[in-house]
């Protein structure tokens, strides 16, 4: 019997070959529960992430059902979780392994906390440059927002919403080109910045969406030459300045989150 996890696998399209990860390999770990569940076929963020968030999703939910039929908080994550383990066992390329070994891409599921958190490593090509490189995302999986962070820099890049990781190849066709990029400009930033001697302090990334289209764009507060830079995400290159009115709407964004992320 095909299990509900395989059939949503299924409907996911197949990655770009050439520009995912290293394989379809993975381990996912599910909080409370002893072993690790591996596979070598799904493993890949494009076929495995959304599926397995849709299925840790339902057991989040199963958790709250539970408890408000009265059932002990504890019982019922441990019955939420025996429900995810058993969905995925359903399919046949997952199987039963020991903790410890690593793999190229590792998930994990935390039901009691209601988090997800994925760490993998991703291929692009930008300007006539390629890498290898690792990210982690995470986040709560019944809200749908997730960061994007590099371990190596062990920082933040960028957050990501549910609806950009339904689309088709996320990961490969969108996001590892999205994080190569954001890497070359703070490399570019560090050089400029130690040539010229300009103070660049603020920065705000977004996806702008034009019909079937998606381009990068990036704000950056310039105090040396006293203005908001303009810079084209995919090509690195700067295309204006925004305007005295757009400069004044931006900072009254930045002021309110400022204020919102000082502690009280």
């Amino acid at each position: 019997m095909t299990s509900r996890l395989t059939t949503e696998i299924l409907k996911r399209p197949a990655s770009q070959p050439g520009k995912t990860t290293v394989g379809a390999v993975a381990g996912v770990e599910i909080s409370g529960f002893p072993q690790l569940l591996y596979t070598r076929s799904f493993g890949d963020p494009d076929t495995l992430f959304v599926p397995l968030l849709d299925a840790s999703r339902e057991s989040c939910r199963m958790i709250e059902r539970l408890c408000s039929q009265g059932e002990d908080r504890k019982m019922a994550v441990t019955l939420s979780t025996m429900h995810l383990v058993t969905s995925l066992l359903q399919d046949s390329s997952f199987t039963v392994v020991a903790k410890g070994a690593s793999h190229e891409n590792a998930y994990c599921v935390d039901l009691e906390g209601g988090t997800l958190r994925m760490d993998t490593r991703l291929y692009a090509m930008v300007s006539h440059r390629t890498s290898f490189f690792r990210i982690e995302i995470a986040g709560k999986i019944l809200e749908g927002q997730f960061a994007i962070r590099s371990p190596l820099q062990e920082r933040t890049l960028f957050q990501v919403s549910e609806e950009d990781l339904r689309k088709p190849n996320f990961f490969s066709a969108l996001l590892a080109p999205e994080c190569l990029r954001v890497q070359m400009e703070q490399e570019r930033l560090g050089a400029a910045s130690a040539d010229t001697g300009q103070e660049v302090r603020g920065e705000v990334r977004m996806m702008l969406v034009l019909g079937r289209d998606v381009y990068p764009v990036v704000l950056k507060q310039n105090k040396g030459l006293k203005r908001w830079d303009i810079v084209d995400g995919r090509k690195q290159e700067w295309v204006g300045s925004l305007s005295p009115e757009a400069e004044q709407s931006l900072e009254q964004v930045v002021r309110f989150l400022r204020e919102l992320y000082t502690p009280s």
